[in-house]
């Protein structure tokens, strides 16, 4: 579809308009977040509150109990029944506990990710504005059956991200180290890489340690590479369309992308949220104990739209469409061991697609590693010179 290219003073008028509205997102943020900060100081009293009528009721059961043991039951009908009540107030006192300290864990979460979203936005202000394809809302419903997201929606999709991804790592890299026969592990290129492929299904760990590596300058050119076309079709070279279908912050965006096949399926679409946020992560030491890393996650994660996951269709030029499910992160940390003094960075990639077919899955794992090392050459390895010079 052929889309009209705007005038200077069109592109300057949707500059402006973008600034207001993410100056108007990060005030909403920032007051949600003094909300939610509040939420949590009332939960926390409720739960304090709750604690000691269960202590309480915890005693007075006891002492029923005590008085019964020597008492006629018969006798004193009250006992019994005040016994009954209190064991019955016990219960449902912790039955609210248990759903307290829920809300209280779930709107933590909600609040750390807000917290890190703010704090990644205020480290990349600075960063140069780009122009990106955008397909606007009436025809992001048409064609692909998408729905805006709320700010809520956004938090969950990344919740789901941090998930899938535990998932993964679980499975191919445990600290036991015993995996399945589906997964295999090699190391290239001074990289562990760890893929598995069951089905449709590709899933993959890579992980290499770097030093000298500024973590926030290589996240922030990963960032930039990633949303524009042009420049992300030098890591993905089979990409074929990126375009925006919402912004929710300058650190998350809703993209299209379709990916050219030579299979059967000759494009792989999908619609996802593309993410960066500061984050945490523990590493493994060769002595088993484990040190904490920070740094930036810049994920990918699949969102739901009005089409089946399943379901494949015909472009106008004939060419089969198929929706590919993807959770993606690419995670840079800075990592220091306290007893030994040492000093690095670890970078790990690691997901899990679906990609419809086995031998598409297959394709699509030779593919990413492509990528890995496209990535590094291109990314990493211009910013590592320059250290050394």
């Amino acid at each position: 579809m052929y889309r009209r290219k705007l005038t200077p003073a069109e592109q300057e008028a949707r500059r402006v308009k973008n600034r207001v509205g993410m100056r108007k997102i990060r005030q909403r943020q920032r007051q949600e977040l003094l909300a939610m900060k509040s939420t949590v100081i009332e939960l926390e009293k409720e739960y304090a509150e709750l604690c000691r009528r269960a202590e309480a009721a915890n005693k007075d059961t006891e002492l029923a109990t005590l008085h019964m043991d020597h008492s006629d039951e018969q006798g004193h009908p009250d006992l019994a029944a005040l016994a009954k009540q209190l064991g019955a107030e016990k219960l449902l006192l912790r039955s609210m506990l248990k759903q307290k300290a829920a809300w209280t864990l779930q709107i933590q979460r909600v609040l750390d990710f807000e917290a890190s979203s703010l704090a990644a936005t205020q480290k990349f202000q600075s960063a140069v504005e780009v122009q990106l394809d955008t397909v606007d809302e009436v025809q992001a419903e048409k064609e692909l059956g998408f729905h805006p997201l709320t700010e809520w929606d956004l938090t969950r999709t990344i919740l789901d991200n941090k998930r899938d991804i535990r998932h993964v790592e679980n499975r191919l890299n445990p600290p036991s180290g015993l995996v399945d026969k589906r997964t295999h592990r090699m190391q290239a290129f001074g990289w562990d890489i760890i893929q598995r492929v069951e089905g449709s299904v590709m899933e993959f760990v890579f992980l290499k340690k770097f030093t000298n590596l500024n973590v926030l300058d290589i996240m922030h050119k990963t960032w930039t590479n990633d949303i524009q076309l042009s420049r992300f079709k030098t890591v993905k070279a089979e990409t074929s369309r990126l375009e925006v279908l919402q912004q929710m912050n300058p650190n998350a965006y809703v993209f299209v992308r379709d990916v050219d096949s030579p299979s059967d399926i000759s494009i792989f679409r999908s619609v996802f949220v593309h993410f960066l946020v500061e984050a945490t992560k523990e590493f493994s030491c060769s002595d088993g104990s484990t040190i904490t890393g920070t740094g930036y996650v810049l994920g990918t994660q699949s969102v739901a739209v009005d089409y089946p996951s399943d379901s494949i269709h015909r472009d106008e030029a004939g060419r089969k469409i198929a929706w590919a499910d993807l959770a993606l992160t690419t995670e840079a940390y800075d990592v220091e061991n306290a007893m030994t003094g040492e000093k690095y960075q670890q970078v790990v990639w690691a997901g899990r697609t679906d990609y419809c077919t086995e031998e598409d899955a297959q394709r699509n794992a030779a593919d990413t590693l492509q990528g890995l090392l496209r990535w590094e050459m291109k990314i990493v390895a211009p910013a590592l010179n320059l250290t050394l010079l």
